[in-house]
C-alpha cells in the first residue's frame, strides 16, 4: 500500500491566530479545550455580539490567499528534521463521510461550520513530514498539515464551544476515507494545549485504519475573521505536542506579521 492510499482523512480546520495570545496557560485534558468567553456587547443596529465580531484589524482582519500562505509555518519552524510532504499525507474530510453525522463538528464540519465555510474568501495549506520517516507499514512516521482560512464574516466563537462540549458525546465515530473507500474508527479525547487567539479547540484523535494506527493532535484557532488548523499526525506512535505548539504559534505569529 502506498503512502497516498493511507492518507488520513482529517478535516481541515480553518483558523487564524490572534495577537496577545497566552504563553504557557494550559487547559487540563478533561476540559473542552476552549477559552473562557469574553464579555459581549451588542453593537448598534446589529444582533451580533462583540465576541463574534472578532478582530477586524491586524491578525484578525480578512486576508487574501497570498497573505495566508505567507503566514503558514515552514519546515524550519518545526525544528531540525522536517521537510515538505509532497504526498500531502494528512488531508481533509467532509461531513458526509462522518458516522454518526452528529460528530462531524469535532472535525469542523457539519451544520454551523459548513454555513461559515460558504463565506470563505481565501484558503492556504502546507504539508510537512519528518525527513527520516522509514518506509511503511508498521513504522513510526510523522506527518503534519496546517491550514489557514479567511472569511468575509466573523467566525462564530460558539462553534468552538459547542464542538468542545461534544467530545463527551462523541468519544468514538467512523470516517470513510475518500481516497480508499475504507472506513476508519476515530477516538476523540481532549488535548491540553495553550489558549491562542480568540478561541482554541484542541483534540487528540486516535484513528484505527485498515493496517495501521494514526494518532493526531488536531488544533483549531480562531482569530477574528481568520482561522488556523494544525493536524500533527504520527503513524504507530504519539505526536510530539511540542511540535504541534510550534506550528500553531508560528502560524499565529505569521498572521500577526501579515496584519
Amino acid at each position: 500500500m502506498t503512502r497516498s492510499t493511507r492518507a488520513l482523512a482529517v478535516t481541515a480546520a480553518v483558523a487564524v491566530a490572534l495577537s496577545g495570545c497566552g504563553l504557557r496557560e494550559r487547559i487540563q485534558p478533561t476540559t473542552t479545550g476552549t477559552s473562557t468567553p469574553s464579555t459581549t456587547t451588542a453593537t448598534p443596529g446589529s444582533s451580533a455580539t462583540s465576541e463574534d465580531l472578532g478582530t477586524l484589524t491586524g491578525a484578525g482582519r480578512p486576508m487574501d490567499e497570498g497573505e495566508l500562505r505567507a503566514a503558514l509555518p515552514s519546515a524550519g519552524d518545526l525544528g531540525a528534521g522536517w521537510e515538505d510532504d509532497p504526498a500531502k499525507t494528512v488531508s481533509e474530510t467532509q461531513a458526509a463521510q462522518v458516522t454518526p453525522s452528529s460528530c462531524a463538528p469535532l472535525l469542523q464540519k457539519g451544520p454551523g461550520w459548513d454555513e461559515v465555510m460558504r463565506t470563505q474568501r481565501a484558503r492556504a495549506q502546507v504539508n510537512l513530514q519528518r525527513d527520516d520517516n522509514p518506509p511503511p507499514p508498521g513504522t513510526r512516521r510523522d506527518h503534519m498539515a496546517v491550514w489557514a482560512y479567511s472569511f468575509d464574516d466573523p467566525y462564530p466563537t460558539r462553534l468552538f464551544d459547542e464542538a468542545g462540549a461534544l467530545i463527551a458525546d462523541c468519544p468514538d465515530f467512523d470516517v470513510k476515507q475518500e481516497d480508499t473507500g475504507n472506513t476508519s474508527s476515530y477516538e476523540a479525547t481532549p488535548l491540553g494545549f495553550p489558549q491562542l487567539g480568540d478561541r482554541t479547540l484542541a483534540l487528540r484523535l486516535t484513528i484505527q485504519q485498515t493496517f495501521e494506527t494514526m494518532t493526531i493532535d488536531f488544533v483549531i484557532i480562531k482569530v477574528g475573521q481568520n482561522t488556523v488548523s494544525v493536524a500533527n499526525g504520527t503513524y504507530n506512535g504519539t505526536p510530539n505536542v511540542g511540535v504541534t505548539e510550534k506550528a500553531a504559534r508560528a502560524a499565529v505569529a505569521g498572521l500577526e506579521e501579515q496584519g
